[in-house]
């Protein structure tokens, strides 16, 4: 079974650049954003999708 993860990326570009490069040597990485100028801050935010494979957790409790 596949599931899909969501994940937001912000800050330095070069820092996102970096991290989106070492997540997607560790992880399937299905989809990327473009780039979007944080609205408050600087830098920008850059949106993922991970498939996340094989049997999920059972619930935590």
């Amino acid at each position: 079974m596949i599931r899909l993860v969501k994940v937001r990326l912000s800050g330095d570009p070069a820092d996102v650049d970096v991290l989106a490069e070492l997540i997607g040597e560790h992880a399937e990485v299905v989809d990327v954003s473009t780039d979007y100028a944080n609205r408050r801050a600087p830098g920008v935010r850059r949106y993922l999708t991970i498939a996340v494979t094989g049997q999920a957790p059972p619930p935590a409790g």
